[in-house]
């Protein structure tokens, strides 16, 4: 920041014979900011890093994995699993809200399962599958 007399701190430290251990620091007349020149040295192994990053987010963007994910629950949700014993017994309630003729289906599952699907690529679009618990037969859901 410039002082009264048009210099910078760094450049009246400088002008007063300072001692710097490591020599004067560059660019000392830049007011704000880093210099690009040696911030560009040190920054270049991330850019990089995020730019493959970017590639490769871009290119999964548009594919969902052809193979079938399960989210098979434990048992069907009964009047006593409230959230208070869930949480003791390690296990999350849930329901599936049907559509058109279907009905609701109260469940019951292990604790990761949230973490499993919002952890996974493109979670809320892609196709989920379950095996009902007592009819035993699959069912396809979306989050």
């Amino acid at each position: 920041m410039p002082d009264v007399r048009g210099k910078t701190i760094l450049e009246r430290m400088i002008e007063d014979g300072t001692d710097f251990p490591l020599g004067p620091p560059n660019n000392a007349n830049k007011t704000w900011g880093a210099p690009r020149k040696s911030m560009l040295e040190k920054l270049a192994p991330h850019i990089d890093v995020y730019a493959r990053k970017l590639r490769d987010v871009y290119i999964r963007e548009g594919t969902i994995p052809q193979t079938k994910s399960y989210l098979n629950p434990t048992r069907v949700r009964q009047p006593t699993d409230t959230l208070e014993y869930c949480m003791k017994e390690l296990t999350i309630p849930g329901v599936i809200h049907g559509r058109d003729e279907f009905s609701d289906v109260d469940l019951v599952w292990p604790y990761k399962t949230p973490f499993r699907v919002n952890k996974s690529e493109h979670a809320y679009v892609r196709p989920w599958y379950m095996v009902h618990p007592e009819t035993e037969e699959e069912m396809r859901v979306t989050c």
